[in-house]
């Protein structure tokens, strides 16, 4: 059993995180996050109240991250280069759309502070499209992309992209700069 010690949110979240990613939400137990931290889980329970609220809370603080990464990228920057940098932050945050698909299992039923949590996930993910809607239309303005393809078909493929398993068994490093090269480059070679 763990100690009832003190624990910090940015320790909590990164524990959560590994659990989530392992366990998925059925399989994940304050326990077994108190059981990693080396508390108890009375000590988690005194902020939380159960574990749709820690994930909702850990969800929100995880797409508070990402949203500000991705705006941080300088608006004056040519497209070739904005790509580069949002790519290598999408591939930081790859695990976010995974993450994020776990709100579907957290009933709100009779629990409006849940729903309102949610509701702002949802706000938070539609204002996390809008700098790259205009990333992709400055793509698309400067020659780089093909003017008919749709924004979100373009966004979705740059994801889906990046978030696909390496069963490769290759470097990280490698994984990422061979993604990257398919999405600006496409699998077809240069005659």
């Amino acid at each position: 059993m763990g100690r009832d010690r003190k624990f910090n949110e940015v320790d909590l979240f990164l524990c959560t995180k590994k659990l989530i990613i392992e366990t998925g939400y059925e399989g994940f137990t304050i326990g077994q996050l108190a059981s990693q931290l080396d508390i108890s889980r009375a000590a988690i329970y005194k902020y939380y109240q159960n574990k749709d609220e820690l994930l909702l809370d850990f969800m929100l603080d995880e797409m508070n991250h990402t949203l500000k990464s991705f705006s941080s990228i300088p608006e004056e920057l040519p497209f070739l280069e904005k790509i580069d940098l949002l790519l290598q932050k999408i591939y930081k945050y790859k695990d976010l759309h995974s993450i994020l698909g776990i709100q579907e299992g957290i009933s709100t039923k009779n629990a409006p502070h849940l729903e309102a949590k949610k509701n702002q996930l949802s706000l938070m993910h539609r204002e996390l499209y809008q700098p790259l809607m205009h990333l992709v239309q400055q793509g698309k303005s400067e020659g780089y992309m093909d003017m008919d393809m749709p924004n979100e078909l373009l966004l979705g493929f740059i994801f889906q992209s990046i978030a696909i398993p390496n069963h490769s068994g290759m470097d990280t490093e490698e994984v990422f700069n061979y993604t990257k090269k398919l999405i600006l480059n496409g699998i077809l070679k240069k005659k």
